[in-house]
């Protein structure tokens, strides 16, 4: 039976006002949980009328956080401590949220503290927004054509290039990178040979920079890995 089946089955003509008001909190519950965590598969179980929230797909496994409705849109918390930190076997922490903003902070924290999804992602950045902390910056590597091809031969200032940036977790990225004054030198290039309707327009490149050198670019990509991913920061074309 699916999780919200079975709370659905609670707000039947049959049931009391506590179980009608626990089916639809819990309901309301579930629905947060699907739309904060999009990436991330959550396991669940029933006991009685509490959520058991699991990181594995066996409900014979250890629980990790529990929830329950305790009325007015109020849930109450237990997540398990990490064996490392437990002061005694199986020791919990407890609280209690107050509205569904309160229970999604606290199914973060509960989630995180228990370690049980350790190098979840998406979990990991919605604990840093929750605590105001700043990611980590992501790591990456660094092919530069003009350090691999006749080095001497560029101006930094005016000139363009193309690199490749490797993510640590396999994904590769490919692009044309120009500096500001280069752009100038283009237009120019292109009036005299009338390429591109003698200048009338430019197809830009994938990144400008102040200038053609390991530290200015590294730099721009590290800083754009802040904003996000690049192919949708820059360009999906750049994505190998």
């Amino acid at each position: 039976m699916a999780l919200e089946e079975f709370y659905r089955e609670l707000m039947n003509s049959e049931s009391t006002g506590i179980e009608n008001e626990t089916g639809k909190s819990m309901l309301e519950f579930i629905s947060m949980v699907n739309q904060t965590f999009t990436k991330t598969t959550l396991y669940g179980v029933t006991s009685h009328y509490s959520l058991v929230i699991q990181a594995t797909d066996n409900w014979e496994d250890d629980w990790l956080v529990t929830v329950n409705s305790i009325g007015d849109k109020r849930f109450q918390f237990e997540y398990r401590m990490p064996e490392e930190q437990s002061p005694w076997n199986y020791a919990v922490v407890k609280g209690e949220a107050n509205t569904m903003d309160e229970a999604k902070d606290f199914l973060i924290i509960a989630m995180t503290e228990s370690k049980g999804w350790v190098n979840n992602k998406e979990l990991k950045k919605l604990y840093d927004q929750l605590k105001g902390r700043k990611p980590e910056g992501k790591k990456f590597t660094l092919w530069l054509e003009f350090e691999e091809v006749e080095p001497a031969n560029w101006d930094k200032e005016n000139d363009f290039c193309n690199i490749h940036v490797d993510m640590e977790d396999g994904r590769h990225y490919g692009l044309n990178v120009w500096t500001y004054t280069f752009l100038e030198t283009a237009i120019e290039e292109d009036k005299k040979t009338g390429k591109n309707l003698d200048a009338l327009y430019q197809k830009p490149p994938d990144l400008f920079v102040k200038e053609i050198t390991r530290e200015c670019i590294e730099k721009a990509i590290a800083d754009l890995l802040k904003i996000g991913d690049l192919e949708k920061v820059l360009n999906p074309s750049i994505y190998n």
